[in-house]
């Protein structure tokens, strides 16, 4: 989303998620709704000292299912939500980036010389390590430099001096794809064969056996925890409530790799419920399992995507990790290729290039036939999965129920999945 917005708006509320998560926050201002961590900033109490109607200046951007994720906040009286990526070295981030990549070469190259086992062993720790801090400084690298922060970031010097007129100006998108581009990614997202219902979907009605629970969620509660072990691990937060006199629980998954991901390259935000948010579910009566939940306090909804269900959104996720799996064994023997004529010594000569080329494109064309078959494969499991699932089948009509319960608040037909 290349879109950043400034507001100024009445305040009317800000929400804490569920005890143990509570880092999360959500605030209501006007007619919108926006989403925060209280570790971006440097002191998150002011969001506390704001009561209804107070005036608030916001500078954020925008997520896929039309919330926005709120990077600062001021208010006259109250106080300056300020936050930390302001204070990003860029000259210490790039002295990490170099160190990173200097640890990750000498790791690789004193690999190769084969000392020890124990040695080969210590070499990954600190391969390991070089790789950490390699992405910690390039991420921060990237926040510090990006367009899109150093506008919001000015947007916040200029309403601090009072200059409030930037919050009054239409939407600010930065250079990127065309304008249509996220309706039609909408539409894609939503007129596809494996999230839309088909006819052969209603005759499995009698067996879906879906029902729609209203009511206020309480006894809000959330752990986190993770199943398997190894390669197997999934971590996940359960959260625990009562609607409706009823005891319910809402499993949200989350990687462990991505959760430090700075909230500027977010597109969708994490599940989120606290105390009396009045809540429409879509529940399994067969095992009294909540499949979607529709907050009519924020206008989100959530759809579990379980079992051997494959939507639209994991197909596309799972062709572009094979892409950049076939991307990185090529780059890889391309580095090999330098590595060997390295330690030829000299300039490569005209052979040298040539059969380089020769071996780029072979491997180059095996990759492309690998990524064709997988994608064959993987169309040729969704649709039979689609087409004789129960468990698929059931997924679609939940989808259906929450595009319905959103369709009648008037919001934005967006689904966020769950895994």
């Amino acid at each position: 989303m290349k879109k950043i917005f400034f507001f100024d708006l009445p305040f009317v509320r800000h929400d804490l998620n569920a005890p143990s998560e509570s880092q999360f926050r959500r605030i209501l201002a006007g007619d919108k709704v926006f989403y925060t961590y209280s570790r971006q900033f440097l002191e998150a109490n002011v969001l506390n000292r704001l009561v209804e109607g107070d005036r608030v200046y916001i500078g954020a951007h925008q997520l896929a299912d039309g919330s926005y994720w709120l990077h600062w906040l001021a208010s006259e009286e109250k106080g300056v939500l300020q936050p930390k990526v302001a204070d990003i070295s860029k000259l210490r981030a790039t002295l990490k980036l170099m160190g990173g990549l200097g640890v990750i070469g000498a790791s690789i190259y004193a690999a190769f010389q084969w000392v020890s086992v124990w040695l080969m062993v210590l070499l990954l720790f600190v391969f390991c390590f070089g790789c950490w801090l390699f992405a910690s400084s390039f991420q921060a690298l990237l926040v510090g430099t990006s367009s899109k922060m150093r506008r919001l970031l000015q947007g916040l010097e200029q309403v601090k001096t009072g200059d409030v007129s930037i919050c009054h100006s239409p939407a600010l998108r930065l250079p990127g794809p065309l304008n249509s581009r996220p309706t039609q990614q909408t539409s894609d997202e939503q007129d596809n064969d494996l999230d839309a219902l088909q006819a052969a979907d209603l005759l499995l009605s009698d067996r879906v056996m879906l029902a729609s629970v209203s009511g206020v969620a309480t006894e809000v509660s959330a752990r986190r925890d993770f199943t398997g072990s190894g390669k197997s691990r999934r971590d996940f937060i359960d959260y625990q409530f009562t609607c409706n006199g009823s005891e319910f629980s809402f499993r949200s998954g989350f990687n462990t790799l991505t959760e430090d991901l700075n909230p500027l390259f977010f597109r969708q935000h994490p599940f989120f419920l606290t105390e009396n948010d009045p809540l429409t579910l879509v529940v399994n009566q067969q095992d009294n399992r909540v499949l979607g939940v529709c907050n009519e306090r924020d206008g989100c909804a959530y759809l579990k995507v379980g079992g051997i269900a494959v939507s639209f959104q994991q197909m596309k996720l799972m062709y572009k990790l094979m892409a950049g799996i076939c991307l990185f064994l090529i780059v890889m023997v391309a580095f090999f290729t330098a590595e060997e004529w390295w330690e030829q010594g000299g300039m490569p000569d005209k052979w040298d290039w040539l059969d380089a080329a020769e071996m780029l494109y072979a491997f180059g064309l095996m990759s492309l036939m690998m990524f064709c078959i997988f994608m064959l494969l993987v169309e040729l499991t969704s649709w039979l999965v689609r087409k004789h699932s129960l468990s698929a089948a059931r997924c679609a009509f939940a989808r259906q129920m929450l595009t319905l319960f959103k369709r009648c608040r008037g919001a934005k037909n967006y689904i966020q999945e769950v895994s």
